[in-house]
């Protein structure tokens, strides 16, 4: 699968290379605007400033290196990526990981629930607090973004906490708060501490209070994403003279694990914050595609709405095919693969989940003869030949490609609730959008009338073409 092709940083990103002296810093910027190549431009301007000062100082000890993705196949794609840019050099030590693999090394070895376990042990408390399964899966977000912000001697701090980032409903009162710590967390994490048990966060906390080894250059990819205890487990590991990086849009954060940098105990002077503003990625129609998904949601001091202005190219308009899955999937294929050289060209086929939703799409390019390549949770990027991939729309966070298909937008696959600022709608709305996002020239949606997700009603018409078939 091919990755991103060598460019020369522009004069946005050369600002920022140039800045090499330790501490923080944060990159800002909307999909497309250069966030992952400048965080390798970054990674390699340190490790040769950090290489070159060791031997100018005669210290014998390596430079250690810690890069954080958000996920296996950006694990993949990045060390693909880093490998090229900072190839092995003796005294440098590079680590690109994800953060749980990254803290399974670091902490004790216990039994870690996976999201399905921990939901069903969280079910068994939350029943007596609401009869509703909808409000419990809501709720049993709340708690993992209770437990991924706060440090346990810290839980009461959830009671007053403004929870920026988890939409305006479900309504969650001070007294459900209560009743969440006292009735659901309380008990659960004594169960877990009984049997032996422990969450990802408890690895978050668990990596956090092992000191060793302590990292010289730290970049987090995606850092949105990651939450406020696996930020203090990193702060943990940094060298005293550290240059540590953060990459984020906030527009683009998918799951509810908002903080602020001054409650991990990071401070950022503006000299310390870099924004980057230019696409170079999408075309001004995807952008603007894209825009009216999360232009409406409250915003957040780390996020950038896309802006189709601010795009160097033009392209084709995106469309939005009605119609049987197969007929979309069938059309999208016609359109998309005929005429382009697979050979030069990437197309991902991305859903909103995984497993049996993949099945059709799987045999149709089997029935084609259209090699492919599945990217959901893989750890190693693929190096075979195949430029379509499959994989759901969380795993293709982060990566990018020329072509991007996204049949079968119905509302089965994209429940929310019904509220006014719904906090599930707002994550799909985002999700989408990151989706879209993942396109350099081209993309297409999907749904069957009548069945259509509420995503394709947020879309703006004079946007896209519709198409029925």
């Amino acid at each position: 699968m091919r990755v991103l092709a060598p460019v020369a940083p522009t004069s946005e990103q050369l600002a920022i290379l140039t800045d090499s002296r330790a501490g923080f810093r944060l990159i800002r910027g909307a999909a497309g605007s250069g966030k992952t190549t400048t965080a390798l431009f970054r990674l390699k301007q340190l490790c040769r400033s950090r290489l070159n000062r060791q031997i100018r100082l005669g210290v014998a000890d390596p430079v250690r290196v810690l890069v954080l993705t958000f996920n296996k196949t950006l694990e993949g794609y990045i060390a693909e990526l880093a490998q090229s840019q900072v190839p092995h050099k003796p005294g440098l030590l590079l680590n690109v990981s994800t953060f749980s693999r990254w803290a399974r090394g670091l902490a004790p070895e216990f039994d870690i629930l996976d999201r399905d376990r921990s939901a069903a042990l969280l079910n068994r408390y939350l029943r007596p607090v609401t009869n509703d399964p909808r409000m419990r899966d809501f709720l049993v977000d709340e708690v993992e973004y209770a437990l991924s912000r706060f440090e346990l001697k810290n839980l009461a701090d959830y009671l007053a906490v403004e929870r920026t980032g988890r939409g305006q409903s479900p309504r969650v009162s001070r007294v459900l708060r209560q009743r969440i710590l006292d009735e659901v967390i309380t008990p659960y994490n004594a169960e877990k501490q009984q049997k032996g048990l422990g969450d990802w966060n408890d690895l978050a906390l668990a990596a956090g209070h092992v000191t060793d080894p302590q990292y010289d250059v730290v970049i987090i990819d995606e850092a949105q994403d990651f939450s406020a205890n696996q930020v203090r487990a990193v702060l943990a590991h940094l060298a005293p003279d550290h240059a540590t990086t953060f990459i984020l849009d906030a527009v683009q954060r998918i799951y509810p694990r908002y903080f602020t940098w001054a409650e991990v105990g990071i401070s950022m002077r503006p000299n310390q914050i870099h924004h980057l503003r230019q696409n170079h990625r999408n075309t001004a129609e995807i952008a603007a595609f894209a825009r009216p998904l999360v232009a409406a949601l409250p915003a957040e001091d780390d996020g950038t709405v896309p802006d189709f202005t601010a795009c160097h190219m033009s392209g084709p308009r995106p469309q939005v095919v009605a119609g049987r899955y197969s007929d979309q999937l069938r059309y999208m294929l016609d359109q998309v693969l005929i005429g382009i050289d697979l050979t030069s060209e990437s197309v991902a086929v991305l859903q909103p989940r995984a497993g049996r939703w993949f099945d059709f799409t799987r045999s149709e390019l089997r029935r084609r003869g259209i090699p492919f390549c599945e990217l959901t949770r893989q750890s190693y990027w693929p190096a075979g030949p195949e430029n379509v991939a499959l994989s759901t729309i969380h795993s293709a966070k982060g990566l990018e490609f020329d072509h991007v298909l996204m049949p079968g937008m119905n509302q089965q696959v994209t429940p929310h609730g019904t509220g006014e600022g719904d906090a599930t709608l707002d994550r799909l709305r985002r999700l989408l959008a990151m989706g879209i996002g993942r396109a350099r020239r081209s993309v297409t949606l999907g749904y069957k009338p009548g069945e259509e997700s509420t995503l394709i009603s947020l879309l703006d018409p004079a946007t896209y073409d519709r198409i029925p078939t």
